[in-house]
C-alpha cells in the first residue's frame, strides 16, 4: 500500500481483506490506524528499534503508542491474535512494558526521566522556527532575533539557533530557537514581547524568509 493510495483504492483493499481475498497486508504505520479486520490473527512489526535511536525525546513514547495500537489489530474477532516484534533489544523497558500491557508503568518511567532531564511536562517550551533557501539565511535571522531578546528572557532559557532535525524540506532549509521555562506564565509573557521583535526582524530579512512560532511543540 502506498501513501498515495486513494480512498477508492483503500476501500477496495478493505473489501478484499474482509472477504478473505487477501492473506497478507504489507504497509506503513497507516495500517495501525483503527482499521477493524475481523479475520486478522497475526501482526508482524519489522525493525521496531528505529524509535529508540531518535534524537527526539518523544520517540519512545510514540513507538510504544504505535506498537500498542498495531497490536490491537490482531485477534479482534473469535480468532486469537499473535504479535511479533523484531528487535535487537528485547530486554528494553519499552518492550517489557509492551509485553506486560503495562501502560501506566511505562508512563510513570517516562515522566521520571523527563523530570530528571528537564523535558516537558517538567518545563514548558516554544520553538521559533525559520526556513529559507539556504540554512545560513534562516540562522542569521534567528541569531538577530536572539541578540535582541537576551535582556527580555527573565526565567526563560533561550537555546540556539540550531538546524532542525530534518534540515531540508521542500527545497528549503530550516533552523530553530528553543525557548523554555519552568512556568507557563513566564513563557507566555516572554512570547508577547518576542513577537514584535520577530516581526520587525522578518521585515528586514525580506520575503525569502518564513517563520513560525510553535508553542508546546510536538516535533523537534
Amino acid at each position: 500500500m502506498t501513501p498515495h493510495a486513494t480512498k477508492r483504492h483503500w476501500d477496495d483493499i478493505y473489501r478484499k481483506v474482509n472477504q478473505g481475498e487477501v492473506d497478507i497486508l504489507v504497509g506503513t504505520q497507516m495500517l495501525a490506524k483503527g482499521h477493524d479486520f475481523g479475520t486478522l490473527s497475526l501482526v508482524v512489526v519489522l525493525n521496531a528499534d528505529g524509535g529508540l535511536y531518535s534524537a527526539d525525546y518523544r520517540a519512545s513514547e510514540r513507538l510504544f503508542a504505535q506498537l500498542m495500537q498495531v497490536s490491537g489489530r490482531a485477534g479482534r474477532a473469535e480468532t486469537a491474535g499473535l504479535v511479533l516484534v523484531q528487535t535487537q533489544w528485547p530486554e528494553h523497558p519499552l518492550y517489557q512494558s509492551l509485553v506486560a500491557h503495562d501502560f501506566y508503568g511505562f508512563a510513570d518511567a517516562l515522566l521520571a526521566e523527563r523530570q530528571m532531564a528537564g523535558f516537558p511536562p517538567a518545563v514548558y517550551q516554544a520553538l521559533l522556527r525559520a526556513d529559507a533557501a539556504q540554512l545560513d539565511e534562516a540562522t542569521a535571522f534567528l541569531t538577530a532575533v536572539r541578540e535582541q531578546i537576551e535582556t527580555l528572557a527573565e526565567n526563560v532559557l533561550v537555546s540556539g539557533p540550531a538546524p532542525a532535525l530534518m534540515v531540508r524540506l521542500a527545497n528549503r532549509e530550516r533552523a530553530q530557537l528553543m525557548l523554555e521555562s519552568p512556568r507557563r506564565a513566564d513563557l507566555h509573557r516572554f512570547l508577547e514581547q518576542l513577537l514584535p521583535v520577530v516581526e520587525a526582524a522578518a521585515r528586514r530579512h525580506g520575503k525569502g524568509l518564513r517563520w513560525s512560532l510553535d508553542v508546546d511543540p510536538q516535533e523537534m
